[in-house]
């Protein structure tokens, strides 16, 4: 990678890709075990609804202080919550209270965190400018991959380890966060202004409101969500019930997705800056992904859905990579974190209503024309935003009036 690296910058890396690790094995885990419990699709929703609602208090809570301390705490003390999380489920199994309502309370604690918006902010102070893209591209590419490994191991090891051992596995996983973030040489904070909540918050709208783009940015992504949310609280169901898998399979299935993320992730950090055309580029990629749904809906083989899901997600890094650099470029580094957390805010605002939506969808009518409806919400809206870039461009080009972008 050559001089695009750096100390910090690989210890960042392995610190995500640890943490990424943990995260997908102990959501699998903790998803199997509800599930195993109850074989209710109802509870699989329950437990994705708190996981939700917990990641949107403590952005909401902790998101406008990020900025004032360092990032390298924040993400420590963001892993060591979730790592108590899973320590505490463990303690309860051992002590033999095996209860549904154990496995909801474990999943809410682990989802308030703060640790991808804390590690998405020091990354421009680790790297180059020029750089940027590739390494944002690399990182995010690792991370996922990191994931193909993590959810089949998960479903192998839920076959072969006692519940009790695989929670403290991760619990163990969380807390090893300390080592690598200790090697993360982070700048002193040099922003003398001492920002209260308040103040802090209406710093990260007021981003929003001079510079509109990201507004289109949330909102694009808020509906994706919207249906990720919807489909993803049901996978376990629609992998034992549609596709007639089990545990490994639904593993194998899960990993596709970021298996084929890590594909794309290549091509972008090869691929020159898509320029002008980079806002069709982006909806492009999310009406891709909206078509997979559909593909989805109609199969019931386990090999076709593996690959449609590996090409969703070879289509994301298109997303993901340019959206996290335009929030590089134009967001001050002082306001960085409260902004991504503002941003994970907004766009986790309609995620709960994705999970409930998905839940009595899937009750009521079925899994097929869950991913069936999903997809074709998804591929609506993006599809206008593809045109609408494409229709401003060709304005733009031909030097017809109204044609700002």
């Amino acid at each position: 990678m050559g001089d695009t690296w750096n100390r910090s910058l690989g210890w960042l890396c392995f610190d995500q890709m640890r943490s990424a690790f943990a995260a997908a094995a102990g959501t699998f885990v903790l998803s199997w075990m509800l599930y195993d419990l109850t074989g209710s699709k109802a509870a699989m929703g329950g437990l994705w609804l708190l996981s939700l609602s917990g990641q949107w208090f403590v952005q909401w809570l902790a998101g406008p202080w990020i900025d004032r301390w360092k990032r390298t705490v924040v993400m420590r003390a963001s892993e060591t919550i979730r790592g108590s999380a899973y320590a505490f489920v463990c303690a309860m199994w051992i002590a033999d209270q095996r209860e549904a309502y154990v496995l909801l309370i474990g999943s809410f604690l682990s989802s308030l965190q703060v640790y991808d918006a804390a590690a998405g902010a020091i990354m421009p102070k680790l790297a180059a400018p020029d750089k940027l893209v590739r390494v944002n591209a690399s990182v995010s590419g690792m991370v996922q991959l990191i994931r193909v490994v993590a959810l089949p191991a998960a479903g192998l090891l839920t076959r072969v380890l006692a519940p009790e051992m695989l929670l403290s596995l991760l619990a163990l996983l969380f807390f090893a966060s300390w080592l690598p973030a200790g090697f993360i040489a982070e700048l002193p904070h040099t922003d003398g202004e001492k920002r209260t909540w308040k103040n802090s918050f209406l710093q990260g709208i007021g981003v929003y409101r001079s510079n509109k783009v990201l507004y289109e940015l949330a909102f694009l992504v808020s509906i994706t969500s919207f249906g990720v949310c919807a489909t993803q609280a049901m996978y376990l169901p629609y992998v034992t019930e549609i596709l007639s898998g089990g545990s490994l399979e639904y593993g194998v299935f899960t990993a596709a997705f970021p298996l084929g993320y890590v594909c794309g992730s290549m091509l972008v950090g090869r691929l020159r800056e898509p320029g002008a055309q980079l806002g069709a580029v982006m909806s492009a990629a999310l009406f891709a992904g909206g078509v997979t749904y559909i593909l989805l809906g109609v199969t019931t083989n386990l090999t076709a859905a593996v690959l449609i899901e590996a090409a969703a997600g070879a289509a994301m890094p298109f997303w993901n990579v340019y959206s996290s650099m335009i929030y590089y470029r134009m967001v001050p580094a002082s306001l960085l974190g409260q902004v991504l957390s503002t941003k994970s805010l907004l766009t986790k605002a309609v995620t709960p209503f994705g999970v409930m939506y998905g839940a009595y969808w899937a009750s009521a009518f079925g899994l097929p024309e869950l991913f069936l409806s999903v997809g074709v919400l998804i591929c609506a809206v993006s599809g206008a935003a593809t045109i609408w870039h494409l229709r401003a461009r060709i304005r733009k080009r031909t030097g017809i009036p109204g044609s700002k972008e």
